[in-house]
């Protein structure tokens, strides 16, 4: 019998805390090193990291991407976020806000999930502006310099629960745990 067991693939511990926190379940983690594309689309990053991830045999399972550009320059950095903090940090991207006029950006995760038979797709999304200064503990990512609209705090300010209502990987993963909860209605059992 094929493990049914919902397996996360990501080598970040804080990404696999707030999956599980929004999905409301427990999530084997599993830190596999999966080749990033280089793509405009966060959707054929995570594609691509879920076709790479299912070739391992595992039965069930999710991957993530996610973005974060600045409306006036087309959605850059984009994609392309996590090498732009690995080579210059929130630092470079603090820079490239104060050097534009307006700060606009948009925050996206897009979620994998395969469910041993098919895969299925999530998308999330949290309008904002991105600031000079970081505000917050700087301990996951860009959330110290990412200010969602209409809040006067950064995802790094935010509670919990606040960001997870607020954020681009809480609206992904809201869509998720209702698709799950939907697919265990069907007849099968599911071991979370």
């Amino acid at each position: 019998m094929a493990d049914d067991r919902l397996i996360l693939v990501s080598g970040n511990p804080n990404k696999a805390i707030e999956a599980e926190r929004i999905l409301g379940l427990p999530l084997l983690r599993v830190a596999l090193s999966l080749p990033e594309i280089q793509a405009r689309s966060v959707e054929d990053i995570t594609r691509h990291k879920l076709e790479t991830a299912r070739s391992k045999g595992y039965h069930r399972l999710i991957v993530e991407d996610v973005s974060l550009g600045f409306d006036e320059l087309g959605d850059f950095p984009g994609p392309y976020v996590r090498w732009l903090l690995e080579a210059a940090g929130g630092v470079g991207l603090g820079a490239m806000a104060y050097a534009l006029r307006n700060r606009a950006a948009r925050a996206q995760c897009c979620v994998a999930y395969w469910d041993g038979a098919e895969g299925h797709v999530f998308h999330g999304e949290a309008r904002g502006e991105i600031l000079v200064t970081p505000k917050g503990k700087q301990l996951f990512g860009w959330d110290a310099w990412f200010r969602p609209a209409g809040f006067e705090k950064t995802f790094a300010e935010m509670t919990d629960e606040e960001k997870d209502r607020t954020s681009h990987r809480g609206a992904a993963y809201r869509l998720l745990r209702d698709h799950l909860r939907a697919e265990s209605g069907r007849p099968r059992t599911l071991r979370f």
